[in-house]
């Protein structure tokens, strides 16, 4: 499994607010940062506390939109990271930009719970397609 460095969650934000023409800033919850890093690879006596590509994924962007790591961009930080996470393991997330709005509306509306994140899953799961090389 390929994760994401808390540098390259940083990168993707700073290039989310260049996009939308706003210098970057700094992290509002630095500890946040590391949790997102680091829980995903999470084992406890010999177990992956988040067992699935899926369910990692999901995670990293609950996490990301709902804790407010950075000051700005976190939604759209959110979702980039979690395309980047799936693209470095092989999958590509299929959702249009529709799609893609209203699952991180949903999330940014919802209980920051561990049932939550399955659904999050789900939906990653299904809207996925492996990467042929």
């Amino acid at each position: 499994m390929n994760y994401l460095s808390a540098e390259e969650i940083v990168a993707v934000n700073k290039r989310v607010l260049e996009r939308l023409g706003q210098k970057a800033t700094d992290l509002q919850y630095p500890q946040g940062l590391s949790v997102v890093v680091e829980q995903p690879q999470m084992v406890v006596f010999g177990t992956e506390l988040y067992p699935t590509i899926w369910l990692k994924a999901a995670y990293i962007m609950q996490k990301i939109t709902k804790k407010h790591i950075f000051e700005d961009g976190n939604k759209r930080t959110a979702y980039i990271s979690t395309l980047l996470f799936l693209h470095r393991n092989g999958y590509q997330l299929k959702l249009a930009t529709n799609e893609a709005e209203a699952l991180i509306l949903q999330i940014t509306l919802s209980d920051d719970t561990e049932d939550e994140m399955k659904k999050i899953a789900t939906v990653l799961e299904r809207n996925s397609l492996a990467i042929v090389d």
